[in-house]
């Protein structure tokens, strides 16, 4: 999904008729997180999208929750956490009862310096979203707690509601720290599922992914060959690849672009490097081949991002 043009995809889906929740409007200022409590008189929200994460649990009845034309029946012990600029919509059931905790916030919540997308993966916070942070097509509409975190969930999101209702001292520090475990307890049952059908045979090479990765990102700014990446990881290229896209969800040659090019627009918003200088500094050393994959990878061209990214 691409964040850092979202004001384009805004205006494109409202075209369409999609409702539009700004944070600037929904929030309090000076607070980038809230909670609330609604029920069935609340009505439906045809399709929409916000600028924010949005939870919901539903504490008692059920109702509909749609997410790429897919209607999903959500119940009690049910949540839902949906990303930034995505498109879904609710629905009541006709004579059904309906309660639902809600919590939005955006992501400089979590951390001051997700204040503008692109945000950076390498900062340790980002584990606490990278989940989430994913394409319509990908987001899981409904999650269905069970037992202990079930509970443990509910008593997180009543505490969290307790402490933003009442804003005693230092409850934005209180809010934060329940928030990250709640993402936490969230985050174990999205994986709960997938680990345990991964297979065996391929999991026991996730630790050396893991440090083909990391050599990735210690060496980007270098030549990396994807024959250097095997021979350290000591697979061959072609079990390597297949590992590789395993795991990461990307080839090797578009993981490494997408970081350089990452790492580019970071340093064409904060340093007064020239575009040049940039391209030199990422790894890419042919400016006409960086203008063309920086423009593939954001919609503009870095001339165009490093004078206008700022104003948006």
């Amino acid at each position: 999904m691409n964040y850092v043009w979202a004001n384009e995809k805004h205006d494109e889906l409202s075209k369409q008729g999609v409702i539009f929740f700004h944070s600037k409007i929904e929030f309090l200022e000076n607070n980038p997180c809230k909670l609330y409590k609604i029920d069935e008189k609340f009505g439906n929200i045809y399709d929409h999208t916000h600028d924010y994460f949005q939870i919901w649990y539903v504490l008692k009845g059920e109702f509909l929750h749609s997410v790429n034309r897919k209607k999903y029946k959500m119940v009690q012990g049910n949540l839902f956490v949906i990303p930034p600029f995505a498109v879904h919509r609710v629905e009541i059931v006709p004579g059904k009862q309906m309660q639902i905790i809600g919590c939005e916030f955006l992501p400089h919540f979590i951390n001051d310096r997700f204040g503008q997308f692109p945000f950076s993966k390498d900062f340790f916070d980002f584990a606490y979203l990278e989940h989430f942070l994913v394409d319509e097509n990908e987001i899981i509409p409904k999650v269905a707690l069970t037992g202990s975190n079930d509970l443990e969930v509910k008593k997180l999101l009543e505490e969290m509601f307790e402490e933003y209702s009442e804003q005693k001292p230092y409850f934005e520090l209180l809010l934060k720290g329940n928030l990250l475990k709640l993402l936490s307890l969230i985050i174990r049952e999205y994986t709960k599922e997938s680990m345990q059908g991964m297979d065996v045979k391929l999991h026991k090479y996730r630790h050396v992914i893991a440090k083909a990765v990391e050599y990735i990102h210690n060496h980007y700014q270098e030549e990396i060959r994807l024959e250097q990446i095997c021979k350290l990881a000591m697979l061959s290229k072609t079990y390597f690849c297949y590992l590789f896209k395993y795991f990461t969800g990307k080839t090797f040659n578009e993981y490494l672009i997408d970081l350089r090019v990452r790492k580019s627009t970071e340093l064409l918003l904060l340093s007064d490097l020239s575009i040049t200088d940039v391209c030199f500094w990422v790894g890419f050393n042919d400016p006409t081949y960086f203008s063309r994959i920086f423009k593939k990878h954001t919609g503009v061209s870095p001339s165009y991002y490093k004078k206008n990214a700022m104003k948006e």
